[in-house]
């Protein structure tokens, strides 16, 4: 059975669940606060599911990031360990090549000559 209550306005009786009288308009303070604490509810449930939502945004931004770093880092040390190791190979071809001029201007034969004879 429902419960009625009695307007303090105009004494009609309605449904203790109407937020307002329905005959003349004045708000039932219980109603009207169980509505609104509902109201509030939904809205405190809405944020939190915007909140996750947020959060794993987020943290799937803050993961891609990360990779893009992390190759980004790998490929400047590749970069850098090429750059180095081209520049070991340039560096020794010259320092072969010194060494071999020196040592025709010495009048000595190196073994690569030796050989290709």
């Amino acid at each position: 059975m429902e419960q009625k209550i009695r307007c303090r306005t105009c004494a009609a009786e309605y449904d203790a669940s109407l937020v307002r009288c329905p005959f003349c308009g004045t708000a039932y303070a219980l109603a009207e606060e169980k509505e609104y604490m509902g109201k509030l509810e939904e809205v405190r449930e809405e944020l939190h599911q915007q909140t996750v939502k947020g959060d794993k945004r987020i943290k799937k931004g803050m993961s891609a990031t990360v990779r893009v770093i992390l190759a980004a880092v790998v490929v400047a040390v590749l970069l850098l360990f090429g750059i180095l190791w081209l520049s070991g190979r340039s560096e020794r071809s010259r320092s072969d090549q010194k060494k071999e001029e020196f040592l025709q201007n010495q009048g000595i034969t190196t073994q690569q000559e030796v050989t290709d004879r």
